[in-house]
């Protein structure tokens, strides 16, 4: 308990003592209005007991003594008088109905006082992960280049939670060949990635990071508007089989892990031709600077100008105003040293046991689009 956590553990304790003891705000002004009653009844009853001071020796209370004693039972009876016996049953009797009222509301109070402590509350502070969202992160919106760098395809994609399920609102049967960069971007996503989505139970869930699962699920999505994609894509368990078709034409030699300075993560394959090429995903900000080139829809390398850079850098600003995560989808080809790596014994993989290479094994990307991701709201929760 001597340790930076345990010190953390000890503050969370003290917290929860302090909630514990804390009293409701109901409870807080029945007190403040019995001290008030007790003072003014405890006033009048002494000056009622002092107006009679001259009738103390009448004598037919047979002495002083005795007559003060007579009067100050008459304070006291009034005293009793004066305390609201009731209003316990009347605050109870409120409080059922507000309860009462709150369940057509389909809110469920199981503590009377927690009505009134809902009547004055301003502000409802909740966590949101999982609880206004449904924890599955999902692809809202993506761009690629169109037939120039100046000219993007940008589209938006429906679906709330890891289910291959949704459409992607710019795509149409058959544009997977007309937009050969769109194939690319697929298979970057599906290779540089290191989840897995698993059918269980009638729904997809997924292994390794939510963000990584996200762009899986994307992939299978725009995998249903290729017109060569298998017919039982949608069928059995197998949740990845359009990512898996595509992943046939390449070996996956060597992963580059992220690291939170370069804000980046890649991999190096060798396709079918015998080339090696590595895929890219990470910051936007981190890879438009490193990047001079983008994949146009015809499959061209083209340079990217300032203006081109300008153009991306509003789309993702735009996509990180709507609360979206962002992340660059890039490719690279001629890998200088690793253009012939095959495995651990190749003469180069010293540079890939050192986090601190992996930028500049990682310079001079190709862009290939963007794409927003979001952990959506649950659906009975968009008004809040």
């Amino acid at each position: 308990m001597s340790t930076e956590i345990g010190k953390v553990q000890d503050e969370v304790d003290e917290a929860k003592k302090e909630k514990a003891e804390e009293d409701s705000p109901l409870k807080k002004r029945l007190d403040e209005f019995g001290n008030i009653l007790a003072k003014c009844i405890g006033l009048i009853c002494v000056i009622v007991w002092i107006i009679n001071f001259q009738n103390f020796s009448d004598p037919a209370h047979g002495g002083f003594f005795l007559g003060c004693l007579y009067y100050f039972k008459v304070a006291v009876a009034l005293a009793v008088a004066a305390i609201p016996e009731g209003l316990p049953a009347v605050i109870t009797t409120c409080l059922a109905l507000g309860t009462r009222r709150m369940a057509k509301e389909n809110a469920i109070i199981r503590k009377l006082p927690a009505v009134q402590t809902l009547g004055c509350t301003t502000v409802i502070c909740s966590d949101k992960t999982g609880t206004l969202t449904t924890n599955e992160m999902a692809v809202r919106e993506f761009f690629v280049f169109g037939n120039s760098t100046s000219e993007f395809l940008e589209s938006e994609v429906e679906g709330i939670n890891y289910d291959p399920v949704g459409a992607v609102s710019a795509l149409n049967k058959g544009d997977l060949k007309k937009y050969k960069n769109l194939k690319t971007f697929l298979e970057s996503m599906y290779l540089n990635n290191e989840s897995k989505l698993i059918r269980e139970k009638g729904r997809t869930i997924r292994t390794g990071l939510p963000t990584e699962a996200a762009l899986k699920v994307l992939v299978e999505k725009v995998g249903k508007y290729d017109d060569e994609a298998e017919k039982d894509q949608d069928g059995g368990d197998n949740v990845e089989s359009y990512g898996t078709k595509l992943a046939q034409a390449y070996k996956k030699l060597a992963v580059l892990e992220f690291t939170r300075d370069r804000k980046s993560m890649s991999v190096v394959c060798r396709d079918n031709s015998g080339s090696n090429l590595m895929f890219i995903k990470g910051a936007p900000d981190y890879l438009l600077k490193k990047a001079s080139n983008g994949l146009t829809a015809k499959g061209d390398i083209t340079p990217l100008s300032m203006d081109d850079k300008r153009q991306i850098e509003a789309k993702v600003n735009k996509m990180a105003k709507k609360g979206y995560r962002t992340l660059a989808i890039c490719m690279k080809k001629g890998l200088g040293v690793l253009s012939d790596y095959h495995g651990p014994h190749h003469h180069a993989h010293k540079l890939l046991e050192d986090f601190d290479k992996y930028a500049e094994l990682e310079s001079d990307p190709i862009l290939i689009g963007v794409v927003a991701i979001q952990d959506p709201p649950r659906p009975d929760v968009i008004l809040c």
